[in-house]
């Protein structure tokens, strides 16, 4: 091709890469105009021949969308406030302005402020968030956008289920403060699983599984895009491993896309609980050999809760839910089972197909009404009682369970303020408060107007905790500390 491109009686004084590079470069041009802003696939001819190219495509495409979040949180140490300030970033993926980012960049953020790509500066507020998938989505402040005269671009979602290993993509954001920034990798693994992910105690990860890849992902990219080079987000990038080289992980955006709709709608996403912890068939021996391709094992079932109730028992194996197979022969299987049940509507009737390990061969049927109890996070918001001097939160089901204790009232104390009425009457982080003056302690807003109470009469307070699974009693001066 070279020697023809030399040959050619128009160009004879110039070199023939030139004239190759030159007709590549129109070729570009007439794919960049043919696919417009629509997601058609440059040619993969293309792509092999100049590879530069359609990462800037790529860019084109989604790095005008990407922002800066700047965020404040309410944080308590100690018992005492600690405003915490923290940098993440985040993609911009409509024409009114919602941004996607992680839960834990913004999800409990009081304050927001966004830079767009031109470095200009907007606030912005929460409009849901949702700890179990790390996902948040905020707004843009569309008067103070109108007033300044500012102009925002968003990025088009694209389909993770297309993902393929080996792909290769590119992650943009702010890591370490620096906006703007974009690095290059593939698709090291498209259904990474973790057996059990928290963030700051949150649990995450319980119903969905991760793309890995090993473009550069570090502290400040959290919330940024993963895209392909069709300019697409496929991913919202979410961790990478600070103990090893080209290990992050993003968010199938086929994740987001699901619960962006309820997210909108109430700012959460509801799930229902059925009470019980699954586990894979695989490498199962003994009365489970038989069924090493059929079902997912459950490994327990909590205490009162309505699988209990309606006759579930540890080591049956789970064949269907409503008509659906639940095979689950390795872990990455469990995310959807677990995402099948929770997202059955609350009041519905569930048809649970099982085969009994003590009775080989024997299916049975059973049928579970979901309660309106939703599925609970382990960790709840802190709440300060300044009269005492102490931070809390309530309790759920899912803490008490976490920590092997039997379901009981109360608030959890999460921090101590020094020579507060509570730290000088002998009161630690993790005691749990059960009651005050014989008064059963039912949430931190009641306690909140008890203390308050009890304050104002300048009234002792006799306090009950349980410490050590144990029950002790502390009396809180009414002076204070």
């Amino acid at each position: 091709m070279n020697q023809a491109l030399a040959d050619f009686s128009l160009f004879p004084n110039v070199p023939a890469r030139w004239l190759k590079n030159a007709i590549l470069a129109l070729f570009v041009l007439a794919a960049l105009a043919w696919s417009g802003c629509s997601t058609r696939q440059i040619p993969p001819w293309l792509i092999q021949d100049s590879p530069s190219l359609p990462v800037r495509y790529a860019l084109a495409r989604v790095a005008p969308a990407v922002v800066r979040i700047d965020v404040v949180m309410r944080n308590y140490v100690d018992g005492r406030p600690a405003p915490f300030r923290a940098i993440g970033s985040g993609v911009i993926i409509d024409r009114q302005g919602h941004v996607l980012t992680n839960f834990h960049v913004a999800g409990r953020a009081r304050r927001i402020e966004i830079t767009l790509a031109d470095q200009r500066r907007v606030s912005a507020t929460r409009i849901g968030s949702d700890h179990w998938t790390d996902l948040a989505l905020l707004q843009l402040n569309l008067a103070e956008i109108q007033r300044k005269h500012l102009h925002f671009a968003f990025a088009p979602l694209g389909n993770s289920r297309h993902v393929a290993l080996g792909q290769t993509v590119l992650a943009i954001g702010t890591p370490y403060g620096l906006s703007r920034t974009v690095t290059r990798g593939i698709i090291s693994n498209t259904d990474r699983y973790f057996r059990s992910t928290t963030i700051d105690g949150y649990e995450t990860g319980w119903f969905n599984n991760w793309l890995q890849t090993d473009a550069a992902i570090n502290p400040g990219n959290s919330g940024g895009p993963l895209v392909n080079l069709r300019g697409e987000v496929i991913g919202i990038n979410t961790r990478g491993d600070p103990e090893a080289n080209n290990l992050g992980f993003a968010i199938p955006i086929n994740v987001a896309k699901r619960i962006i709709p309820g997210l909108l709608a109430r700012g959460r996403i509801n799930r229902s609980y059925i009470g019980v912890r699954l586990a894979p068939i695989h490498d199962l021996g003994g009365p489970f050999k038989r069924l090493a391709r059929r079902g997912v094992l459950i490994a327990s079932v909590d205490p009162q809760s309505p699988a209990s109730m309606a006759g579930l028992q540890p080591q049956d194996v789970l064949l269907s839910v409503n008509g659906h197979p639940t095979n689950c022969r390795f872990p990455e299987q469990l995310a959807a089972i677990r995402r099948l049940i929770a997202d059955q509507p609350v009041g519905s009737v569930l048809t649970l197909r099982l085969d009994r390990a003590n009775q080989a061969g024997k299916l049975q049927s059973l049928t579970l009404r979901l309660p309106t109890q939703l599925l609970q996070s382990a960790v709840t918001p802190q709440h300060m009682i300044s009269t005492w001097g102490i931070t809390v939160r309530n309790l759920t089901a899912a803490y008490l369970r976490q920590q092997r204790l039997a379901p009981r009232h109360g608030v959890l104390v999460t921090g101590v303020r020094g020579n507060s009425p509570a730290d000088t009457a002998g009161m630690q982080a993790g005691d749990i408060i059960v009651s005050v003056n014989g008064q059963t302690v039912d949430g931190s807003r009641f306690l909140r107007k008890l203390a308050w109470r009890l304050k104002k009469a300048k009234h002792a307070a006799a306090v009950v905790v349980q410490r050590d699974r144990g029950e002790i009693t502390l009396v809180l001066s009414p002076s204070g500390g």
